[in-house]
């Protein structure tokens, strides 16, 4: 019986142990967001806004600019400008156009799904508050990871377990029979009007590093709250 008793001490103290630090759900996770990027009030402002980048291209030595409008959560437009072309991308309530060559398509397919995930990229810890139910939580050494399916697409979200600031999205399509991923770190955030802003974004195709982008300016605009 004392060995009993003794060998029941020895497996409490483990499993103690390894269920002292389990990983916070995924509202704890984006309660903690909320307080890093400023606070419920100063995350409106990211309900709308403009900004210009300089884009650093790295597959070309061709650089250019971005223009982008943010209406959350379910509007975005980027303007890309180079030497020798531009590029128009609109995106609203999952419809989606690209005007190039002076003429305008209708995205479809992988094309509107890449579109789609642009935007998701972008949401903020209120957004994510509001699509809770569809959130799962996991973690590695040194993020939590907040994994969003949106129809055939995915988001996932690597928070640092440091600062609870995104560092890291990867967006997931299906191309036919294969798997495509864009992944964009996130780099020197610095608080604008009490938010947190990422003012450098790295960009990989797959494992392609395909831009840097660096912000030079941007505008919070009117915008309807998002409640929660």
């Amino acid at each position: 019986m004392k060995l009993f008793r003794t060998l029941l001490l020895m497996l409490t103290s483990i499993a103690t142990a390894l269920y002292a630090n389990p990983t916070p759900d995924a509202k704890v996770i984006i309660d903690r967001m909320i307080v890093a990027y400023g606070g419920d009030h100063n995350i409106q402002k990211l309900n709308a806004y403009e900004q210009f980048w300089n884009i650093e291209t790295k597959t070309t030595d061709t650089n250019g600019t971005d223009t982008r409008m943010v209406m959350m959560p379910n509007s975005l437009s980027t303007e890309l400008v180079y030497p020798n072309k531009t590029e128009t991308r609109m995106l609203h309530n999952n419809y989606g156009t690209k005007t190039f060559d002076n003429q305008t398509i209708q995205a479809k397919g992988p094309m509107l799904d890449a579109m789609k995930l642009q935007l998701m990229r972008l949401y903020t810890p209120l957004v994510l508050q509001k699509k809770l139910s569809h959130i799962t939580a996991s973690e590695d050494a040194t993020h939590y990871i907040l994994t969003l399916p949106q129809g055939t697409i995915t988001t996932i979200y690597f928070v640092s377990k440091e600062n609870y600031l995104v560092e890291k999205v990867i967006g997931k399509l299906q191309m036919g029979n294969q798997a495509m991923e864009f992944v964009t770190l996130y780099k020197d955030y610095r608080p604008l009007q009490g938010v947190m802003v990422a003012y450098k974004e790295v960009k990989y195709a797959g494992s392609i590093n395909t831009a840097i982008m660096h912000l030079k300016k941007m505008h919070f605009l009117a915008a309807p709250k998002i409640r929660h």
